[in-house]
């Protein structure tokens, strides 16, 4: 198997390496988006797989910005025992500077609930219920457990990112059950044509048998993940980059392909606020 794979986003050429990575394959003769298996199905944005809208005002987005600055800037000063002065989102590679320390960072950003946020998700939630029409839950209807948000950071210039994926693969490959939740992705700082998250349009409805990829875990750059790495889609492996704003919310289906959210900012951290939510069924 080759060691590196290439990638385009918005256009851009990327070459990665994927050495040891597990071995890339094709699926199965079948689509796994459908109206019983994807709860975006019949969505007016569905044929793209994602839409952008507008979720909240100008003191909202604040508020919320400021509350996950206090929240990032309290995990610094206990895992690293540094109390970051000026600190901003942006600047967050100036106190977070090696891949050690940022591991011990991300590793509790990754696992966050509603009581870590100076914000009320819960009316968030039911906000964004109400931009796809019906009632959204953050516990999983399949064990009852509930979800976690993800606060994504991404540093300037760092493999920070997850491999090209769909959501819903290891639930796939593991017990042969298509999880239905869908992916909201809000950005919070640092969020700019050069870093936002890559998504292929249309990919959720392309027949499994001419996606490549692993079938247990990956392996990029020397990360080893559990996502299913994607090398190509349809023949496609190329990627655009969200225009997702402040204020407003990425909505994608949980089958659409994504990833490979490289940061070619400069001297900007990227950070971004990620949902998995269920349709409330009660």
């Amino acid at each position: 198997m080759a060691k590196d794979i290439e990638y385009q986003i918005n256009g851009n050429n990327y070459t990665v390496s994927i050495e040891g990575s597990p071995i890339l394959q094709f699926g199965e003769d079948e689509v796994l988006s459908k109206v019983d298996s994807d709860i975006t199905f019949g969505q007016p944005w569905y044929d793209e797989g994602f839409t952008e809208v507008d979720l909240l005002n100008e003191n909202e987005f604040s508020d919320l910005k400021t509350g996950l600055i206090t929240s990032i800037e309290d995990i610094i000063k206990k895992e690293l025992s540094i109390v970051p002065e000026n600190f901003n989102l942006e600047n967050y590679h100036y106190f977070v500077k090696d891949d050690a320390s940022h591991f011990k960072i991300v590793s509790k950003t990754r696992d966050l609930f509603e009581e870590d946020f100076k914000f009320p998700i819960t009316q968030l939630i039911s906000r964004l219920g109400d931009k796809l029409g019906f009632n959204l839950t953050d516990v999983d209807p399949s064990n009852k457990k509930k979800l976690h948000i993800i606060v994504r950071i991404n540093r300037p210039q760092s493999n920070d990112y997850n491999p090209p994926h769909k959501d819903i693969y290891e639930g796939v490959d593991s017990d042969s059950n298509i999880p239905q939740f869908v992916n909201f992705w809000i950005p919070i700082a640092g969020v700019t044509n050069k870093s936002s998250l890559p998504l292929a349009p249309k990919s959720h409805k392309i027949n499994e048998k001419l996606i490549n990829r692993t079938f247990d875990g990956g392996m990029m750059e020397g990360n080893k993940y559990r996502v299913r790495m994607i090398k190509s889609w349809g023949g496609d492996n190329s990627f655009i980059r969200s225009n997702v704003q402040s204020g407003q919310v990425l909505i994608f289906s949980s089958h659409l392909i994504h990833g490979l959210a490289i940061n070619n900012e400069e001297d900007k951290t990227r950070v971004a606020l990620e949902f998995r939510l269920f349709k409330d069924n009660a």
